[in-house]
């Protein structure tokens, strides 16, 4: 019996690994975005933190050298959070359009497999159909025979 070949296997397997590819790198920006997002975070309660240790200064004796300081480091924290909102954005663009490229990437194997899905019932028709006539033939050989 013949055994099913699809000729197009190899391209197949080409998108397949292409859609796998493009998964990864989906996954690897998505998790860049989420660590992004958890540094951006820490900055927001690390500034938190900070206004209410100046506020606690600012309510006691205060300290001139500890008031300059928490100053300074809420300006640095504020530029941190600010270049992180522009690492975000960037990112969030960046994931898009990995998106849009990894769907194109499965949009592209799935035609590919349902060509050879069809292919695959066009072979099994024939196969059948061919079956039906070797039978029919020997059918017909028999009833020949006994006459």
């Amino acid at each position: 019996m013949k055994k099913f070949v699809f000729r197009l296997e190899t391209l197949l397997q080409h998108r397949r690994n292409v859609e796998e590819q493009e998964r990864t790198k989906f996954t690897l920006i998505r998790n860049e975005l989420h660590a992004e997002c958890g540094r951006r975070q820490s900055f927001m309660a690390s500034q938190d933190r900070t206004r209410a240790e100046l506020a606690g200064i600012l309510s006691t004796d205060c300290n001139a050298q500890e008031c300059q300081w928490c100053s300074r480091f809420l300006e640095y924290l504020a530029l941190e959070i600010k270049r992180s909102d522009e690492r975000i954005a960037g990112l969030e663009k960046k994931l898009e359009a990995q998106k849009q490229t990894m769907i194109a990437a499965t949009r592209d194997k799935k035609i590919i497999e349902k060509l050879k899905a069809r292919k695959q019932k066009e072979f099994q028709i024939s196969l059948e159909r061919m079956e039906q006539k070797a039978i029919d033939e020997i059918v017909i050989t028999r009833y020949a025979a006994r006459d």
